[in-house]
C-alpha cells in the first residue's frame, strides 16, 4: 500500500513534466504560431490533465477505503491494548489514533475476564461467555504447550499454512514475502520467496505439496515450485486478493476471491483468462469441495454460498448470521466419528465446517450426509475469543493422535416407580454417584483480535473451552493444525509464528 501513493506521485510528475515541456516549446514557437494555435493545445493539454486526475482520484478512494479498513483499525487497537498494560510493538502499517473512543475496549476486556473468573469460582452464573451448546471452561489445563519460536518476518503474520506432507510450514506476511520453515529438528526458515509488492494476504498448498498458491492485495496470485524456490505462474486480478484455494482434483486449477467481488478459477496450463462470477459483495474466503465441481465462499454480506463452477451460478445460499456481519474464514475438518455411518477418506467430503465472522462467535455447522449439497445446521456458537473487524482465521485438527472427549453428567429425573415412604435423595447426590458419560469430539483452535489462541473441544452435542494458549503480544490472524500430528502453528501482528505441542503434563489420551 505504501507503493501506491508514490506511484501516482510519480504519474502526477510525469504529467507536469509533459505540461513544462509542452509549455516551454510552445513559448519557443510562439513567434511561429498564432494565438488560435496556442489556446487550441493548452485546451488540449487540460483536457488530459483533468481525465488523468479523474482515474487518480478513483484509486484515491480505493485507497482511502483500504487504509480506513487496516490502519485506522490498527490504531484502534494499538491504543486499547496500551491502555490496558500490555507490550504493543507498532508496525509498520500503524498510525496515530483518530478516535478515541475505543481506546477503552482493552482495559474492559480484561475487566470483564477477571470478574467472569470470580463468578465462575464463585459457582455463579458465566452465561456470557457460554455458547449456545454450553462449555465448562477449563482453560487452567494446559492441553498444548509452546515448543518453538519461529522469527524473521518484519511485518505482521498474516496466514500460516502447513504443507500436506507435514513437512513444511509456509507463511506469509505484511512485510510482502512468504518464507517456508523446517519446523521439526531445526526450526529454521528454509527459504524466503520474495515478489509480490504489497501484503500476502493468503496461501494453500497442492495436494502433492510441490507447489504453493500465494494471493495479495497487490492484485496478483502467484504459484512457486518449491522445490527450486522460483516463481512459476503470475496471474493478474480484479482487486485485492482475499482468498486462494486449490481445485481438489487437479493441481493446475485453483481458485480465488476478491475485494472487487470477483470469485475467479484459473487453469495454469492454459494462457486464457480467468473464468471470473459475480457476487454482490467481497469475497473474503472460499473452500474447494473435493468433488471438484462445488465451491464454497462467504462474503462481506455474511452470506455463506455453494457454486456450481460449471454453470457458475450459486445453488444455496445460508446467512451465517441475522446481523449479516462479514464472513472472515472457513475451515473445514473431518471427524473420525462419523465412521460408522459414512466411509471417511481422502476423497470423502468433510462434514463439519467452522465458520469465522466478526460478531465475536465462531459457529460450527454439521453439513449433513451429502455436503455440499444438503441443508447446512448449526450446532454451535463458540465464545470467548474476540474478532471485531478483524481477518481472524481458525482450523480444525484432523489427525489422528488426539482424543479429546466431553463428559457429560447423565440425566438425574426421579423415578415414578420409587418408594415414596423413603426420604427422596437429593439429585445433586445422584449426580455425583452417577458416571459421566463421555462424547467424542475433536478440537478446533481460533485466532483472536486479543494476544490469545482459542482451543476449544467440539462435540456434535456439547463443546468447551479447553485452553486460552499464552505467548504472542499482539493479535493472532491466523491458526494452522498439522495434517498428521496434534501441532498448531499461530502467525501474529507481533511478526512472529508460534508452533505450539501437547502439554508433557496433560495426561488425555491422544486419540481421534
Amino acid at each position: 500500500m505504501d507503493t501506491l501513493p508514490t506511484q501516482r506521485q510519480a504519474s502526477s510528475g510525469g504529467v507536469l513534466a509533459s505540461l513544462a515541456q509542452g509549455s516551454s516549446s510552445s513559448s519557443s514557437s510562439s513567434s511561429s504560431l498564432g494565438p488560435s494555435n496556442r489556446d487550441q493545445q493548452i485546451e488540449k493539454l487540460l483536457k488530459e490533465v483533468k481525465q488523468l486526475k479523474q482515474r487518480v482520484d478513483v484509486m484515491d478512494k480505493e485507497n482511502i477505503a483500504l487504509k480506513k479498513s487496516i490502519y485506522d483499525l490498527s490504531a484502534r487497537y494499538a491504543a486499547s491494548i496500551s491502555q490496558g498494560g500490555l507490550n504493543y510493538r507498532p508496525g509498520p502499517f500503524v498510525m496515530d489514533p483518530i478516535n478515541s473512543t475505543n481506546t477503552n475496549s482493552g482495559v474492559i476486556t480484561k475487566a470483564q475476564e477477571i470478574l467472569t473468573k470470580a463468578v465462575q469460582q464463585a459457582g455463579g452464573d458465566i452465561d456470557s461467555l457460554q455458547t449456545l451448546g454450553g462449555y465448562q471452561d477449563t482453560r487452567d489445563g494446559k492441553v498444548f504447550q509452546m515448543r518453538y519460536d519461529l522469527k524473521g518476518h518484519t511485518g505482521a503474520v498474516y496466514c500460516v499454512e502447513f504443507s500436506p506432507s507435514g513437512e513444511l510450514l509456509a507463511t506469509g506476511s505484511f512485510d510482502k514475502t512468504i518464507r517456508l520453515w523446517e519446523f521439526k529438528e531445526s526450526q529454521k526458515e528454509v527459504i524466503c520467496l520474495k515478489a509480490h509488492t504489497l501484503n500476502v494476504s493468503d496461501l494453500a498448498w497442492t495436494t502433492d505439496s510441490a507447489t504453493l498458491l500465494s494471493g495479495s492485495y497487490d492484485e496478483t496470485c502467484k504459484t512457486w515450485d518449491i522445490q527450486t524456490g522460483k516463481l512459476v505462474c503470475n496471474t493478474e486480478t480484479e482487486g485485492f486478493v482475499q482468498c486462494v484455494a486449490w481445485d481438489f482434483m487437479e493441481n493446475s486449477v485453483f481458485y480465488y476471491g476478491t475485494s472487487r467481488k470477483v470469485l475467479a478459477m484459473v487453469d495454469t496450463r492454459t494462457d486464457t483468462p480467468p473464468m471470473t462470477i459475480r457476487n454482490d459483495s467481497m469475497v473474503n474466503t472460499l473452500y474447494s469441495s473435493r468433488d471438484g465441481i462445488h465451491v464454497i465462499t462467504g462474503d462481506a454480506n455474511g452470506i455463506l454460498k455453494v457454486w456450481d463452477m460449471r454453470t457458475r451460478k450459486c445453488i444455496s445460499e445460508t446467512e451465517n448470521d441475522k446481523g449479516k456481519m462479514p464472513i472472515t474464514h472457513i475451515s473445514i475438518g473431518k471427524r473420525r466419528t462419523d465412521a460408522s455411518r459414512r466411509a471417511v477418506d481422502d476423497y470423502d467430503e468433510p462434514r463439519y465446517m467452522a465458520v469465522n465472522s466478526y460478531d465475536n462467535l465462531l459457529r460450527v455447522y454439521d453439513r449433513g450426509m451429502d455436503p455440499p449439497k444438503s441443508k447446512l445446521r448449526q450446532v454451535h456458537a463458540l465464545k470467548g475469543f474476540t474478532n471485531r473487524n478483524w481477518p481472524i482465521k481458525s482450523s480444525f485438527y484432523c489427525g489422528s493422535e488426539f482424543n479429546s472427549s466431553i463428559r457429560i453428567q447423565p440425566s438425574t429425573t426421579s423415578n415414578d416407580h420409587s418408594d415414596h415412604d423413603y426420604p427422596s435423595i437429593p439429585s445433586d447426590y445422584l449426580s455425583e454417584l452417577a458416571e459421566p458419560k463421555e462424547e467424542k469430539s475433536v478440537l478446533l483452535a481460533t485466532g483472536s483480535a486479543d494476544p490469545y489462541v482459542y482451543l476449544y473441544n467440539v462435540g456434535e452435542d456439547r463443546s468447551e473451552l479447553m485452553q486460552r494458549m499464552e505467548g504472542h503480544t499482539d493479535r493472532v490472524y491466523s491458526v494452522n493444525f498439522h495434517p498428521t500430528e496434534p501441532i498448531l502453528a499461530s502467525g501474529s501482528a507481533d511478526f512472529t509464528v508460534k508452533i505450539w505441542g501437547p502439554s508433557f503434563k496433560s495426561k488425555k489420551k491422544i486419540i481421534l
